[in-house]
């Protein structure tokens, strides 16, 4: 069983012959038909904690989501200061542990760092849960195949939202991404209502929205079902991960 991540980013060759205009339309895509939000951010002061601002600022928005603080609360600059935060910090150094730039991380954080933290919570507080917006964080996709189960960043107001918040445009692996999770959503026991797609850059200032089935016809020329089916039979019918996964 292997996680969302790595079959996106690895198995060349089947997303080439399933996706033929990925490539082509990635940069379509980055090259005008991107929504540009705001300004982007200063770039980070410290690169190698760029990875855990984006983490905390998310950890943020999940503790608002699931009710263990108010928006008042997160939104003060005293909670900066709190115990609370610095647990929310240690949680999200541990999920960077899981992988290599995590170790490179340094504490404590700056006044600058974590005004960035606070600004990145806002800006995706405002623009998906605030205002009584229908959001589910973490949304749950059962596995398939040899896909574990997998949870994307949220749903809001029936548009599946992936957040890249590095310093840099959208690729080719994330739309990969958000067409498994489409796939296993599709297929999971209780799927959510999903009727449009979103790649979200908050440091970047810039998104992408388009509805499902436009995304699915200009990544591989077929409908919706038709994708979802292809991407299905080939995580089911292949066992020997080996042989795929290069």
């Amino acid at each position: 069983m292997i996680s969302e991540s790595t079959f996106s980013k690895k198995f060349t060759s089947f997303w080439n012959e399933t996706l033929p205009n990925s490539k082509n339309y990635i940069r379509l895509i980055n090259g005008g038909l991107l929504d540009f939000e705001y300004e982007p951010f200063e770039p980070a002061e410290r690169k190698n904690n760029t990875a855990l601002v984006n983490v905390i600022s998310f950890n943020l928005l999940r503790c608002l989501c699931n009710k263990e603080k108010k928006i008042n609360e997160i939104d003060s600059a005293k909670y900066y200061q709190n115990p609370h935060f610095d647990t929310i910090i240690k949680k999200s150094l541990v999920y960077l542990s899981r992988f290599s730039y995590g170790e490179e991380c340094e504490l404590p954080l700056t006044s600058k760092e974590k005004n960035q933290i606070r600004e990145l919570f806002r800006i995706m507080y405002i623009r998906y849960v605030a205002h009584g917006k229908q959001v589910t964080i973490d949304p749950d996709f059962d596995g398939c195949g040899f896909l574990n189960r997998s949870f994307g960043d949220l749903i809001s107001n029936k548009t599946l939202v992936e957040i890249k918040s590095g310093e840099r445009r959208f690729s080719v692996t994330d739309t990969r991404q958000v067409l498994i999770y489409l796939v296993l959503n599709h297929y999971s026991k209780k799927p959510n209502e999903i009727q449009k797609i979103e790649l979200f850059n908050p440091r970047m200032g810039i998104s992408f929205t388009e509805s499902v089935d436009e995304f699915c016809l200009n990544l591989s020329a077929l409908n919706s079902q038709e994708l979802f089916s292809e991407v299905q039979k080939f995580i089911v019918n292949n066992s020997f991960i080996e042989t795929y996964g290069t």
